[in-house]
């Protein structure tokens, strides 16, 4: 697949996360699953005077953003009378769609602190994933296992404040475009 071809399938897969044509609210600030959708096209064309039948599968992807959990806001205890103290606040979550040459963050940056990364492998090879600071110096890459295709590895990282960039480390896969980056707010 060439690198034209490669920019060509992101735009179209970005396309969706704008607000689709149910009015959905942007993906990119909501965390998603994604959905897979495979469509059979047949199309005629004409090669050396014959018409001949050509059968492709033409794919698409939309993003469900996860609905965060409801706060409830603090209600006074019954034994005391004091309110109770707050909820803990839902972790950090990102989750990284990969298929072939590609990687799509579903918001592109998080609080610093515990981050949950989920791997979502919707390519036909296998993937890996892994994270490392921007002038981070000495730190050690953080990692999320090989991945098989059409299968979900979830892992939760202690990530300071920076720019981290996630790759592919498997052959050429980071050389075709298998890259991200992820802005690390401080909390």
């Amino acid at each position: 697949m060439t690198r034209t071809a490669v920019a060509a399938v992101a735009a179209a897969l970005l396309l969706p996360l704008g607000g689709g044509a149910l009015g959905a609210a942007p993906a990119a600030a909501a965390e998603c699953v994604w959905h897979r959708h495979t469509k059979r096209v047949v199309k005629r064309v004409k090669r050396h005077g014959k018409v001949r039948r050509v059968v492709r599968k033409s794919h698409r992807w939309t993003c469900d953003p996860v609905a965060s959990a409801p706060v409830a806001s603090p209600s006074p205890s019954p034994a005391t009378g004091e309110p109770a103290p707050p909820e803990e606040p839902v972790a950090n979550r990102v989750s990284v769609k990969s298929a072939e040459y590609l990687f799509i963050l579903s918001r592109p940056s998080v609080n610093a602190g515990a981050v949950t990364v989920e791997l979502n492998n919707y390519g036909e090879d296998p993937h890996n994933l892994h994270l490392k600071r921007q002038g981070g110096g000495a730190e050690p890459e953080l990692e999320i296992a090989e991945t098989g295709p059409q299968q979900r590895t979830v892992a939760q990282f202690a990530l300071a404040a920076g720019t981290y960039r996630l790759w592919c480390s498997l052959p050429e896969h980071d050389e075709l475009g298998m890259h991200a980056t992820l802005e690390v707010a401080a909390g």
